[in-house]
């Protein structure tokens, strides 16, 4: 059962006022995001050095090759760099690493085939700041190193020519958790200022492939994040890039895309050409300006994105065979291996299953004599500094506090495993393990209208650090209940209170239609939404959760 947290009311707050104070955001202007509040760039520590090697390669006549990382964040900086550079004169190369072949970030083998092929400066993407082996090789071979990252920083740093990331600011700074396309569009605006070009039209225009990792990389939607993401909305709804839009096409967006046709939509489809095949194909489609040859890349990402669903549910469904009830009794954490599961979704499964079961979550893909982890979290546990009591068995290892990853011989998962659970006994509690829902205010019936609605879209784009505000209605009679959709999998219901009636949908809630009696009195907890259907706009309660009265 899900525990509810009731953010207690604070007297004459206005119901923003209180769901601003409950995420605990003071600045005066997050209601109002502007591009003119975004900070200097050169308030990033390296970044002036870093951007002049980048224009000296211009003097000398060097091939600057811009090494980037293959999820949604990095392929979106990666094609951020490429545009700048090309505008400066540049034919840049760009290298990402296969996710399975090579690994996340630099690799010996890649840095000796870049420095093979002639280049004198390789500029990282959301990678980098830990490759130290990796960097030292590079200097041997002849070539310089430009780290743009934002990742937490080291105790040693590599020994490239500039380290640039933001967490390496001073103090608190609204620039400090931008994520690595929001570092790489900084690093773009640097070297175009140095280089004296003062263009605000090609940046805005590059504030969609920004926004697009800046969402993608579930970074806290504060501060410069904010702004970039509300900008990048504006940039992606005027549907100029050509390869942006076949994929909102590909994806059957239309009409205005909000940031949930980006956590659904576009960054799951960007994403699976690196889960399962490359993310080059990604780089190609955003980089395009061919509208046929657009659609076609699009419609094949749609396709591998097709393809890793697929797979995600068949992997999905023999964990959720295992979760029998005795199981989640006895184990605090999720730790599970299989044949042939993909390494390129397990970590969506695992992702899923931590979420469902409020349990940290690890799950292990054996292919070809070898185990691929990943490992998702629930908040306020440290999935990192828990895997790492295991580290003796990882062939290799890496991670943060919400996920991370790891490679290791198949008969060591029985060891690892045993391990942990003793390691996770000592650290949760079984009340650690209900998952809570913070709840923003309670609310009347009577006061819920469309202008109400409205008046909370200035608190959207929505994501973390800044989750749609959830509200409870208390003492509801239930009227009348029903199953909607595939096999019952929704759930509606209709509500009295005091003469004013109103219609909650729970989606995925149709499980739960037992528990609803009708006659019964209900607390409600849900999101508020506006709904149009045939031009007529009503309020629409999205239900999450509801419990009967006593």
């Amino acid at each position: 059962m899900m525990k509810w947290v009731v953010h207690p009311a604070v007297k004459g707050a206005s119901l923003l006022e209180q769901i601003l104070i409950n995420r605990r955001i003071d600045d005066p202007s997050f209601l109002t995001p502007q591009l003119k509040n975004l900070r200097d760039p050169f308030e990033i520590p390296n970044i002036t050095a870093g951007a002049n090697r980048v224009l000296a390669a211009k003097e000398r006549g060097e091939k600057v090759m811009i090494y980037g990382d293959y999820d949604v964040d990095g392929i979106t900086g990666t094609v951020i760099l490429l545009l700048t550079l090309r505008l400066l004169g540049f034919e840049p190369g760009y290298y990402i690493p296969h996710r399975y072949g090579e690994g996340y970030s630099l690799s010996t083998e890649a840095v000796k085939k870049i420095a093979a092929d002639g280049y004198k400066l390789i500029v990282t993407v959301d990678c980098g700041i830990s490759s130290l082996e990796e960097i030292a090789l590079a200097k041997q071979l002849g070539l310089e190193v430009v780290v743009t990252d934002h990742h937490n920083i080291p105790e040693v740093l590599p020994a490239a020519t500039a380290v640039i990331n933001p967490k390496m600011i001073t103090g608190e700074h609204p620039s400090k958790y931008l994520s690595g396309s929001a570092v790489a569009f900084k690093f773009a605006w640097a070297i175009l200022r140095l280089a004296g070009i003062k263009d605000n039209q090609f940046l805005t225009s590059l504030l969609d492939l920004a926004a697009l990792g800046t969402f993608s990389d579930v970074v806290p939607l504060k501060d410069e994040n904010r702004i970039i993401a509300v900008g990048g909305l504006r940039v992606i709804n005027e549907r100029k890039r050509v390869g942006l839009a076949a994929l909102l096409e590909a994806a059957g967006v239309k009409g205005r895309v909000t940031e949930n046709q980006i956590y659904f939509g576009l960054a799951p489809r960007l994403n699976a050409a690196g889960r399962l095949e490359h993310a080059a194909k990604s780089v190609e489609l955003l980089m395009s300006e061919d509208r046929l040859a657009a659609k076609t890349m699009a419609e094949e990402l749609n396709r591998i994105n097709v393809r890793r669903q697929n797979i995600g549910s068949s992997i999905k469904a023999e964990v959720l065979s295992r979760l029998t009830d005795e199981y989640l009794a006895d184990h605090k954490l999720v730790l599970m291996s299989g044949q042939e599961w993909h390494p390129g979704v397990i970590g969506i499964v695992a992702s899923q299953v931590a979420e469902t079961y409020c349990r940290p979550t690890v799950l292990i893909g054996i292919n070809e004599g070898m185990g691929r982890g990943s490992a998702r979290s629930v908040p306020g546990f440290n999935i990192y500094e828990l895997l790492n009591i295991g580290q003796e068995y990882f062939l290799d290892f890496g991670g943060h506090e919400g996920a991370a990853g790891f490679e290791i011989l198949p008969e060591n998962i029985e060891k690892l495993q045993h391990k942990l659970t003793n390691a996770i006994n000592e650290r949760l509690k079984a009340a650690d393990l209900v998952p809570q829902l913070e709840i923003d205010a309670v609310l009347e019936p009577e006061i819920i209208s469309l202008n109400l609605i409205k008046g909370l879209d200035q608190l959207a784009p929505f994501g973390e650090g800044n989750p749609p505000p959830v509200f409870l209605t208390q003492g509801l009679t239930l009227i009348d209940q029903r199953t909607v959709g595939k096999d019952g999998r929704h759930l509606k219901l209709w509500l009295e209170k005091a003469g004013n009636r109103l219609e909650a949908v729970g989606f995925g809630l149709g499980p739960s239609a037992s528990k609803a009696r009708v006659g019964s009195k209900y607390d409600i907890a849900y999101n508020l939404e506006a709904n149009e259907w045939n031009g007529f706009e009503s309020a629409q309660f999205s239900l999450i959760d509801f419990k009967e009265v006593g």
